[in-house]
């Protein structure tokens, strides 16, 4: 593909550095910069060798899709910006601020004909593909329960400046909790399918005005119960799961992804998780805008379901705030 050339909206996402390294190594820039913020916008420009435009001028841009790292307040806005002016997108998770708002993101995606992918970096990784191949193929039988968890350190350690958008409810729309919990949602039902209830107990040991750790429990639509645990309040950062069938098991703990049957006593597969890395989110939609098979594209489907769990859980801290912002856009 001879045109790399993409719009970042938005650059207050922490992931966004990861993203910006997986587009140079194939090859791809960012050519315009759109931020509502003056100074991280000309900052960004002058970085990125960009030119700042305007979301009303992205329907004259040269460019093939955008990247939207904005805050999560912002996301619905630009996704659609960049809708309607013909462009594929990538988002930064969650994909909206409220499962409502996802929807009509999902909604404009399907009428005008994009694509709408969201950066949930777990499908791209080798083990938990493995895990997912086992549960499709059934060796683990009827699954009856599953716990996920993913959580890390950085409301303690040094890596992650909590002192911005991310604790202030009318931008980040949902905790520290759900921050790391959209991603094992989106894994759990990538893994077994629908979540019908669910229900959070989230705390705040930090001080900021969003909690900053909790526990979620589910119930899935093929009957079995689930449990979330996510935060920034971890001793380490920390990737646990286990699910439970009535033929066999799956567990993964300290980097290793191990599974069995019931029968057996030593387990039948086993696996070395590769480095996390957020960056990797990117990667199915770079391979679709250069036209190849892409491993771990979100379908837009799925990213309004992490939505719409949230929802559920009753963790949306701004929708009042959303229906503001919408009156005045």
């Amino acid at each position: 593909m001879s045109v790399k050339r993409l719009v970042l909206l938005g650059g207050a996402h922490v992931h966004l550095p990861d993203h910006l390294d997986h587009l140079d190594r194939r090859g791809w820039r960012v050519t315009q910069v759109h931020d509502r913020d003056p100074a991280r916008q000309n900052r960004l420009a002058t970085e990125l060798d960009a030119r700042p435009v305007s979301l009303n001028e992205l329907g004259q841009s040269d460019c093939v899709g955008a990247l939207v790292c904005s805050e999560t307040a912002h996301h619905e806005a630009d996704i659609s910006a960049a809708l309607r002016a013909g462009l594929d997108v990538f988002s930064e998770k969650p994909l909206a601020g409220s499962a409502s708002a996802a929807k009509r993101c999902a909604d404009l995606a399907n009428a005008e004909g994009r694509r709408l992918h969201t950066g949930y970096f777990f499908r791209t990784n080798r083990a938990l593909r493995c895990a997912r191949d086992l549960v499709k193929d059934g060796a683990l039988g009827r699954i009856s329960e599953a716990r996920m968890r993913f959580s890390h350190d950085g409301g303690y350690a040094d890596w992650l400046d909590l002192d911005c958008w991310m604790t202030d409810p009318a931008l980040a729309r949902y905790d520290g909790f759900a921050d790391e919990a959209v991603h094992a949602i989106d894994a759990l039902q990538w893994l077994l399918g629908p979540i019908d209830t669910a229900h959070a107990v989230t705390g705040n040991v930090l001080g900021w005005p969003v909690d900053d750790h909790g526990a979620g429990v589910l119930t899935f639509r093929n009957g079995a119960t689930g449990l979330v645990e996510a935060g920034w309040t971890d001793k380490t950062m920390r990737l646990e799961l286990d699910i439970v069938g009535d033929a066999g098991w799956l567990n993964l703990n300290d980097g290793v992804l191990t599974a069995g049957r019931r029968s057996e006593a030593r387990p039948t597969t086993e696996m070395k998780l590769a480095p996390l890395d957020a960056g990797e989110g990117i990667e199915p939609f770079l391979d679709v805008l250069e036209g190849k098979d892409a491993m771990g594209l979100v379908p837009v489907e799925d990213a309004v379901r992490v939505n719409e769990v949230l929802d559920r859980m009753d963790l949306n801290l701004g929708e009042a705030a959303m229906a503001q912002d919408r009156a005045t856009t």
